[in-house]
């Protein structure tokens, strides 16, 4: 059940880093939650220091692409959430934002999404977001797309990575980790 898919990498405490813990079976957590907290990490994050962040645009583009980014991650966390905790893990290091969002996930689930997860990374990002927004449109009923995960790779450039492990004193359930690089400034 465990192995890496992508360019998988974890926060270190190099440079400022927040963590974020979700109970979902404590309390209902709403879509609106996901983007609050996707918000408060772009905001925190460009405003700190280690960011580098001096032109207002640099700023509104960081946010932006952070914002998006972790608050579809988030939402995949807590829509597939089977139990235990949501984990959000985020810092900026050497001039990147890095972040994992773990949930645990049906145990059955871990070969299809392996396979989706290896055919996102294999593709052109682009072409297979056209392909997926025109299965969508022809079959408004699909509901594991993955445009959120193309768009990532797509549009905001962001190296993501996969890790599956057993999930701790659940042998039904794995513990996916999801992990997005984004370069914090333009090369």
């Amino acid at each position: 059940m465990d192995g890496i898919i992508g360019e998988y990498r974890e926060p270190t405490d190099a440079g400022p880093r927040v963590t974020l813990v979700f109970y979902p079976g404590a309390f209902p957590v709403k879509w609106n939650q996901c983007s609050v907290a996707a918000d408060f990490f772009a905001e925190y994050f460009a405003d700190v220091g280690a960011s580098g962040l001096v032109e207002e645009a640099e700023r509104r583009d960081f946010v932006g692409s952070v914002g998006y980014v972790l608050n579809e991650l988030i939402e995949n966390a807590v829509k597939f959430c089977a139990g235990g905790t949501v984990v959000i893990d985020a810092g900026v290091e050497a001039g990147e934002f890095v972040v994992v969002v773990s949930n645990q996930i049906v145990g059955a689930a871990v070969d299809s999404l392996r396979i989706k997860f290896a055919e996102l990374l294999d593709g052109d990002p682009a072409e297979l977001l056209m392909q997926r927004v025109e299965e969508n449109a022809a079959n408004p009923e699909l509901t594991t797309s993955g445009l959120g995960f193309l768009t990532m790779l797509s549009d905001y450039k962001a190296r993501l990575g996969w890790r599956f492990d057993p999930a701790p004193g659940n042998p039904d359930n794995a513990l996916l980790k999801t992990t997005a690089r984004l370069q914090v400034k333009s090369p």
